[in-house]
């Protein structure tokens, strides 16, 4: 009976480019490409190598740590739950940002990956009560970074509440970004109330509001509703909705944009 050929084993750059995303969490591609004195191409053959083992993440501009640091089991394994379509759908909205927007970015695993994929150039605003999202803008220097304070919920590694809330209030975005559990029933679910104010607060603070959800969270419900779809401007997804989603998104005037 033939066996499976075993994968090759990493080489030294490849392991050592492992430790240094260990140690920093991410790593420019053109920084790495200067380390080793290689070309930016063969940097991205070797971070493609360490994406297909779980290893690593690609993201625009460089590579990130998989298990960044400050991030606990359970949101690292949610960041990796379809990853892919959560990737498709932070590049379409990063596309929407211009290099000198100011935007808010929500809790959650999709916001993160936005994050992740906002270019190394971004020079406007990042408002965030996200702690992950907060740990990436440490590597987004030419941006500027607003944090949002308050009791820290280290199950969605965000902070929350009453202090979140009015220090949201104070403030004005261009584009809010909003992740959500559900859509059903012509409405945006959430799977905890003690969330709500705080997304609201969020959404209130943009003049426009951009929901996120891959296409997992179709008509599904989650405990608690968010808001009703007109108070939503657009809808980034990786496929297109249900029919009956679709009709009631258009019927509220939300924009809906399926992700390449």
């Amino acid at each position: 009976m033939s066996s499976s050929p075993k994968e090759a084993p990493l080489t030294p750059r490849q392991r050592t480019m492992l430790d240094q995303l260990e140690q920093r969490g991410f790593i420019s591609t053109m920084d790495l490409a200067e380390a080793f004195a290689v070309s930016d191409m063969t940097v991205r053959r070797d971070t493609r190598v360490l994406s297909q083992r779980g290893l690593a993440r690609v993201v625009h501009g460089g590579v990130s740590a998989v298990n960044a640091s400050g991030q606990n089991a359970d949101f690292a394994a949610r960041v990796r739950e379809d990853a892919d379509a959560k990737q498709r759908v932070a590049r379409a909205c990063v596309s929407m940002v211009g290099e000198r927007d100011a935007i808010i970015l929500d809790a959650g695993t999709t916001t993160y990956q936005i994050a992740l994929e906002l270019p190394p150039s971004f020079a406007g605003t990042l408002i965030t009560h996200s702690a992950p999202a907060i740990q990436r803008c440490l590597q987004l220097t030419a941006a500027r970074t607003i944090c949002l304070g308050g009791e820290l919920l280290l199950d969605s590694q965000a902070f929350n509440g009453p202090m979140t809330v009015s220090a949201a209030a104070g403030l004005r975005a261009k584009t809010a970004f909003i992740g959500v559990s559900g859509l059903h029933d012509e409405a945006f679910y959430i799977e905890r109330d003690v969330e709500r104010a705080t997304k609201v607060a969020l959404m209130n603070a943009a003049e426009q509001v951009v929901v996120v959800a891959t296409h997992q969270k179709m008509l599904r419900y989650a405990l608690a509703r968010l808001a009703a779809f007109d108070a939503a401007d657009v809808l980034v997804t990786d496929a297109p909705p249900p029919l009956e989603i679709e009709a009631a998104l258009r019927a509220a005037n939300v924009k809906i944009v399926v992700a390449a």
